[in-house]
């Protein structure tokens, strides 16, 4: 033991202690500690990004869902239509704004299910992208099973355009 500090026997450490803690209560909380206004809250599709909320009402769905099989992501052809027609509606308003959202069926796992989402949301940008639309007015998001729209199938991907 350190021959420099006093010897102070347990329950005067521990009368000692608390009183400091009791202190601490005096003190005044840092400003950036309190909660912050909601108008201080920005949601990931935020107007900052020039998107609404996909939970927002001015989202209407562009065209026909886009219906996969079980655990696949690959476009069919008839995706590729949709989204040929789509590209080519699109091309008439350069200033048009898409959301591709994807969904899986509830029976999967979260996590497998929102990756799976994402990766069938990418392969629509993808392909949209190389339809001739701008990269920056098409916005992905994978909702896996979260969400999922009610029907026949929710292994879907909805684009919505931004009106």
């Amino acid at each position: 033991m350190n021959a420099a500090l006093p010897m102070i026997n347990r329950p005067a450490a521990l009368l000692l202690s608390s009183l400091l803690l009791a202190s601490c209560s005096s003190i005044p909380m840092p400003s950036f500690l309190h909660n912050p206004a909601s108008e201080a809250v920005v949601y990931a599709l935020g107007p900052r990004d020039g998107f609404s909320s996909p939970l927002n009402g001015s989202l209407k769905p562009a065209c026909p869902a886009l219906v996969f099989d079980n655990a696949d992501f690959l476009l069919t052809s008839a995706h590729q239509q949709a989204l040929n027609s789509l590209a080519q509606e699109m091309a008439k308003n350069k200033k048009a704004r898409l959301l591709v959202a994807g969904y899986t069926a509830p029976n999967l796992p979260a996590d497998h299910a929102r990756s799976l989402s994402e990766r069938r949301s990418l392969a629509v940008r993808q392909r949209l992208i190389e339809l001739g639309l701008e990269a920056a007015s098409v916005q992905t998001v994978g909702f896996g099973n979260d969400f999922s729209p009610s029907g026949p199938s929710s292994d879907v991907v909805v684009i919505y355009r931004q009106n």
